[in-house]
């Protein structure tokens, strides 16, 4: 990439804003020094880094690195023999080291989650013969403690005891009553780094000793006395040698940092590069960026914000860019000031920072190929040190970008052809892109020449898209609007900002009859576009509204399935329940019987209560019968069929006692309350021819297989189910159903009742001594 496009396209201002965010000054300058990649694996695994990590951010709100000092330089001068760093260059290697340390902690903690970042995990290397020693020998300001060596501590405790007398006689000094006219004041000072005290230098003769300094008035001398000589010249022959011990300390400690140069500055450097990921999940967090994917054929960005524009603070109206696979070249056409270079710029802003691997203030799913190059030929490009004009600045540019590779580069023209001869600058952008795109660059460029206009019309690699201008107010709305041009309303928009009304009479004058056609022609084209747009957006809304109400339909429907087979899984449970303790009920009085201990009578009785628990159980249910009979007025007579309650049991009215009748149904005679009978009919079922076949029968005389053929799906979906109901009772374990293979149909019918039918714990196609793919077995539940 050209410096000069990254300037055109202000990346540098995208750079500086992202260095905002690094929390260390290496960081923020390797912020400004990011850089694209051409390479397509390089630039999406970066990306991809970027957006883990963002991710990871987002979860956890605070960054693995913190402030840390940079010490390249300190790191490069020690590698050289002999030299000693000082305490406070150690110290920002300390402090380098205990943020690597953190660093890695959180790193080794979220390894899963940061899988992408591994790699600085490991240069983040635990210096533990490095990070002690410094710990031990440095305090927090850079001063050397006691602990750094016995030798050390021993020396400061002379340092001390000599300090301190040395400073109490020289304090009982200058309080002595009999000196009170020659001390001039009462306290002791340093003076050429000897203990002394100020004496007047009317009275210096009377103070033996060695003066060492006068004030600048001169009326007071600081004098030494002799007693002070020998004690402040141990004390600073103790401070050489302190002075000494340290150096020696600061020179092993030196030697350290030598041997482990090379792992303390990969240290430094993946510090560095998590700061720098760091903040660029920062900034994309901030300016609630996505993951583009590179490497496509089409530039799709949905809902792009030029990043420049969110620097301000200001709102910014997002805008689609797009160029399809099948295209080459987006002609961008409007009035003045309706956001044509902005969005320009944006497509090559965006591309070089994904390409950089930053995410993008863009929505998802937007996409971008990985550029060979990017270049821009936009604004003023005039220089008047090379005596060039605007328009031979921007020749020269251009000429420099033809003359490099421009197989898969992008390139962007702002107005190309502007500051010569309309028609022969329109002419010549129409060469530029025609030449562009046959060295296989993508071309985004912004015009408003007519001819370049109808050019990408007429042309199938070009698409072209106009900035949306409320043409009543003369206001932008900073939205493309594709497959369409837009009018540069020049003289509206000069009427608008007050010139004069001869001057746009004259203009109008002036306007050839071709311009005025095509302007007529363009606008018309705006206003069947507009109509189109907003029928397209009813139509998107009812068929959102259509979309909706299917979803809930579906979700009702399928809430109502839920409720029938939850409700036919409780009847069955109690239905078993019922069945199961009359069947101890009537083991525990069969055995009775046997054993005498009961007899006919009791028999009797207990057969009648249970005919009554039978017909109150079937009256409790909500489900109709499977063929409810029709209830008739009137009251029953013996004989008749009658039914019990609204949707109870039927059956024919043997005898009735008072409160209480008997009924015949089947095999089985039940006592009901007679209140509740009502004369019923049976409606005469229609005649099906069947086909005649001896069924198998069960221990207990009940058939283990059904015959459906000749059926439709519904009735035989009925008898299905009152065969499997009483083929539960029954306590069967299997039973075969022959439905035939014909079209399927009725297979599909009978293996979707199963699958949701309570009765049925699973099911099978038969095999070929079974019956094949006309039969299903099917397992009852126990």
């Amino acid at each position: 990439m050209r410096p000069r496009d990254l300037d055109a396209l202000e990346f540098d201002r995208v750079r500086a804003q992202l260095a905002t965010f690094a929390c260390s000054t290496a960081g923020q300058e390797a912020c400004r020094a990011i850089a694209p990649s051409a390479t397509l694996d390089v630039a999406t695994a970066e990306l991809e880094r970027t957006w883990q990590f963002t991710r990871w951010l987002d979860r956890h709100a605070s960054s693995p690195v913190s402030e840390f000092p940079d010490v390249r330089t300190a790191l490069k001068s020690a590698v050289h023999p002999g030299f000693v760093l000082d305490a406070a260059s150690l110290l920002a290697i300390r402090t380098v080291l205990r943020v690597a340390a953190h660093a890695r902690s959180v790193l080794s903690k979220h390894a899963a989650a940061l899988a992408d970042i591994g790699d600085l995990a490991a240069q983040l290397q635990a210096l533990p013969g490095v990070l002690q020693p410094l710990e031990r020998a440095l305090d927090d300001h850079a001063g050397i403690t006691d602990e750094a060596s016995d030798e050390l501590a021993e020396v400061r405790r002379t340092l001390r005891r000599l300090r301190d007398q040395l400073t109490r006689r020289l304090e009982e000094l200058v309080q002595r009553p009999t000196l009170a006219d020659v001390i001039a004041e009462q306290y002791v000072t340093l003076r050429n780094n000897r203990f002394v005290v100020p004496v007047k230098a009317s009275h210096a003769s009377r103070m033996s000793g060695v003066v060492q300094d006068r004030s600048v008035s001169g009326e007071t001398v600081y004098v030494e006395p002799l007693f002070a000589v020998d004690l402040n010249n141990q004390l600073l022959m103790a401070a050489r040698e302190e002075e000494a011990i340290v150096r020696r300390i600061l020179a092993d400690l030196t030697d350290l940092i030598r041997q482990e140069h090379a792992a303390l500055a990969a240290n430094f450097a993946a510090l560095v590069a998590l700061d720098v990921l760091s903040a660029k999940g920062r900034f994309a967090l901030r300016y609630r960026c996505t993951q583009p994917l590179l490497g496509t054929d089409e530039v799709r960005i949905g809902a792009a914000r030029h990043p420049v524009l969110l620097f301000t603070g200001r709102p910014v109206t997002p805008v689609d860019l797009l160029i399809p696979s099948s295209q080459r070249t987006l002609v961008i056409t409007g009035p003045n000031t309706g956001g044509k270079t902005v969005a320009l710029k944006a497509v090559g802003l965006l591309a070089l920072m994904a390409q950089s691997g930053l995410l993008i203030p863009a929505a998802e799913e937007s996409c971008l190929p990985c550029f060979s190059a990017i270049f821009a030929d936009v604004g003023d490009a005039q220089s008047i040190e090379r005596n060039l004009s605007t328009f031979s600045a921007h020749v020269a540019n251009l000429t420099d970008v033809l003359a490099h590779d421009l197989d898969g580069a992008l390139v962007l023209l702002d107005e190309p052809g502007v500051g010569t001869d309309p028609d022969e600058g329109a002419a010549l952008a129409i060469g530029l892109v025609q030449t562009f795109e046959a060295a296989g660059a993508r071309v985004v460029l912004t015009t408003h020449g007519t001819p370049v206009k109808v050019f990408a019309l007429s042309r199938d690699s070009c698409i072209t898209a106009a900035v949306d201008f409320d043409v009543a107010d003369l206001t932008p709305r900073y939205r493309l609007s594709y497959h369409s041009l837009g009018e540069s309303l020049a003289l509206p928009i000069a009427q608008r900002l007050g010139l004069p009304a001869s001057v746009l009479a004259a203009a109008r004058g002036a306007q050839s009859e071709q311009s005025k056609a095509f302007g007529a022609a363009v606008g018309r084209l705006e206003e069947s576009r507009r109509a189109f747009e907003q029928r397209h957006a009813e139509a998107a809304t009812r068929a959102h509204a259509l979309a909706e109400q299917q979803r809930e339909s579906e979700t009702l429907l399928a809430e109502l399935r839920e409720k029938r087979q939850q409700r036919w899984r409780d009847e069955l449970l109690v239905a078993r329940t019922f069945v199961r303790s009359l069947k101890e009920q009537g083991r525990e009085l069969l055995a009775a019987l046997e054993r005498g201990a009961a007899d006919r009578r009791a028999l009797e009785q207990f057969v009648a209560a249970q005919e009554t628990a039978i017909a109150e159980q079937a009256a409790r249910s909500d489900e109709p019968m499977p063929a409810e009979p029709v209830v008739h007025a009137g009251p029953p007579r013996l004989g008749d069929t009658v039914a019990v309650g609204a949707h109870g049991i039927t059956g024919q009215l043997l005898e009735i006692k008072g409160a209480r009748a008997w009924i015949q149904r089947g095999s089985m005679r039940f006592e009901v309350p007679a209140a509740q009978l009502r004369k019923a009919g049976s409606a005469a079922p229609a005649h099906v021819e069947m086909p005649r076949v001896t069924l198998p029968a069960g221990r207990d005389g009940l058939p283990t297989e059904i015959t459906l053929i000749g059926l439709r799906a519904r009735e035989a979906i009925g008898q299905l189910e009152t065969f499997l109901d009483e083929s539960v009772r029954a306590n069967h374990a299997s039973v075969r159903i022959i439905h035939g293979i014909g079209s399927g149909a009725l297979r599909r019918a009978v293996q979707e009742f199963l699958s949701a039918s309570p009765y049925c714990e699973s099911y099978r196609g038969g095999e070929p001594p079974e019956g094949g793919s006309g039969v299903t077995i099917a397992t009852l539940s126990t």
